[in-house]
């Protein structure tokens, strides 16, 4: 009876939960069943640049970008987030930069050949009503002059408020922002892959076919 107790408990804990793939996302924001992986296109005109804590931002990127065939970049902060910096209302990490304007969290490595893309995709989560501010740290130390940027952001709750706005101010004149796309609830690869399709963007020039698409 032991032994069979003991291998029913092997058993449960080697199987994968709720039938879901190794590499699903199951949260309150996406239910991605297959996450698809980083590829590099040959003379991608569009880029997905993204960060996250977990990986749901990443989901959505990689789902998106493999619907436009673009390229991918991740934001990796020099210093790792623990729980305890997430922790909200504690006064950690977390709390501090969000409650900081000129807070600038170091980043491991900027996207390079820039030159290259006309459409920037740039996804984050929403912390404290804003984009995290290592975003701010990005924009801040590349030049995407004359590019158009399409924000898109998760949060469980909150909704995508002026993130967007407060990070196209760190951009110039030139740079074109479409409207954010906050993630509904529960989005499914099928919706991602929708919504980023809805975009219009030629895969093979990265410009949006419709001059209105932008505005």
């Amino acid at each position: 009876m032991k032994k069979a107790v003991l291998f029913l408990v092997i058993l449960f804990l080697v199987l994968p939960v709720s039938g879901l793939a190794a590499d699903a996302v199951s949260s309150a924001t996406v239910s991605i069943t297959e996450v698809p992986e980083t590829v590099a296109h040959e003379g991608a005109k569009t880029l997905v640049i993204w960060f996250s804590t977990n990986d749901t931002v990443k989901a959505v990127a990689l789902t998106a970008a493999d619907a436009l065939e673009a390229d991918t970049f991740e934001i990796v902060p020099e210093q790792p987030y623990t729980e305890a910096d997430l922790a909200y209302y504690t006064d950690g990490r977390c709390d501090r930069e969000q409650a900081d304007a000129s807070s600038r969290p170091a980043i491991v490595s900027l996207p390079e050949n820039l030159e290259q893309y006309d459409v920037i995709l740039i996804g984050y989560p929403i912390w404290h009503g804003q984009a995290p501010k290592i975003l701010y740290t990005l924009l801040e130390s590349i030049d995407v002059s004359g590019k158009t940027i399409v924000p898109f952001c998760t949060s469980m709750s909150s909704g995508a408020g002026t993130s967007a706005g407060n990070l196209a101010k760190l951009t110039d004149e030139t740079t074109v922002w479409h409207e954010v796309k906050r993630i509904d609830n529960h989005s499914t690869a099928e919706q991602i892959r929708e919504w980023a399709n809805s975009l219009d963007v030629a895969k093979d020039t990265g410009r949006f076919h419709r001059q209105d698409a932008a505005q």
